[in-house]
């Protein structure tokens, strides 16, 4: 006759199938390798803010982990597949590795490949962009509401793609709020030219601009420098027909450099910095209550965005491909407002720039990206 199991011996099969149930449905640790674009880890841009997600999922979770940098889309090309062949997940930020992604991605169909800042092809892929027209935008809203001389700018980078999303959102936010503005540019012919940066920014200072947005990827430092060692202008330099219409910042105190510099009728001059905070590079005498020539940061949280992805596949989430995009409504667009800005922007401004990000995430306000 056939019998029953006994209650221990189904408790122990009930246990073995659990424990069997559990091993098959825990994700795999995954390994990462991130590739950073010929700027290298420590541009103060897109490749910090990457290897910062990185470092804290790996805080989170314990995961192999290893970074370089590429050299360009042949060294791209050969580092991803090598990376393919001891990594569960691989990460290239830029576009110059686009097209390595893509190609070892049809080449390695068990590895994941995560663009930053592209998007590469392949069920196996992702990429993460970002709108940076919508930070473009504020930023814009904000200089157009402060000029002194209704005269701002941007520099950039040519047809790079990014740097054209920056200037459209930029161009729109400061029409959006002063008509009479009028909107310079500039761009420097080569990556990594901080000084073709400078050079640029300096000249536009001398056309009447009192601010300049540098949206020129890892050149973008220059526009800050240049900032940093005009520091103003003067009314007897302006140019034929250039005129001071207010003086926004007048009640703002001074360093002594800046005193000795900037004597009689002047203004301050200003950078805005992208993708990374570079409030602090504006402060020019360490001391945050005093005037710094860094009126904002668009910061684009590619940090954010490597967390969320790599936090989905740690956690073995359904995996999605194709494009994974970051804006103001989550968390991948930030206007930045910190220590060492903190005096140039009122509390007025900031319910207004909050009224406007509303405006622009509500789809009020449709940002152009070119």
């Amino acid at each position: 006759m056939k019998t029953l199991p006994s209650r221990r011996h189904a408790v122990l099969m009930y246990s073995l199938f659990l424990c069997s149930s559990l091993a098959v449905s825990a994700p795999a640790v995954p390994s990462v390798m991130l590739l950073f674009d010929p700027a290298g880890r420590a541009d103060n841009a897109i490749n910090q803010s990457a290897s910062d997600g990185l470092d804290r999922v790996v805080r989170d979770s314990g995961i192999p982990f290893a970074s370089n940098a590429v050299t360009g889309p042949d060294d791209a090309l050969a580092q991803i597949r090598d990376a393919a062949k001891a990594n569960t997940v691989v990460i290239a930020v830029g576009g110059v590795s686009v097209g390595a992604l893509t190609k070892a991605a049809k080449e390695f169909p068990n590895v994941k490949f995560i663009g930053v800042d592209s998007l590469p092809s392949g069920l196996n892929t992702a990429g993460l962009r970002f709108r940076e027209h919508e930070g473009g935008f504020l930023a814009g809203a904000l200089a157009g509401k402060v000029t002194s001389t209704q005269i701002v700018a941007v520099v950039g980078a040519g047809n790079d793609p990014v740097t054209i999303k920056y200037r459209a959102g930029f161009i729109a936010g400061v029409k959006f709020v002063c008509g009479k503005c009028t909107v310079l540019t500039a761009n420097v012919t080569k990556p990594n030219d901080m000084f073709g940066a400078t050079t640029l920014t300096k000249g536009l200072f001398a056309k009447g601009a009192d601010i300049v947005l540098a949206a020129a990827g890892s050149s973008s430092r220059g526009v800050v420098t240049a900032a940093t060692t005009v520091e103003c202008l003067n009314v007897k330099t302006l140019p034929k027909g250039v005129t001071f219409k207010s003086d926004v910042f007048k009640s703002i105190s001074r360093s002594s450099d800046y005193k000795g510099t900037c004597k009689g009728d002047t203004r301050p001059v200003f950078a805005i910095g992208t993708e990374s905070n570079m409030n602090r590079y504006g402060d020019t005498d360490v001391d945050a209550s005093t005037l710094n020539h860094t009126l904002t940061s668009v910061i684009k949280r590619a940090d954010n965005a490597v967390y969320a992805i790599l936090s989905d596949i740690t956690a073995g989430r359904p995996w999605r491909p194709g494009e994974r995009g970051f804006a103001l409504q989550n968390d991948g667009i930030e206007l930045s407002i910190d220590k060492t800005n903190r005096s140039l922007i009122t509390p007025q401004m900031e319910k207004d720039l909050t009224k406007i990000q509303k405006l622009i995430m509500d789809g009020v306000i449709k940002v152009p990206v070119q």
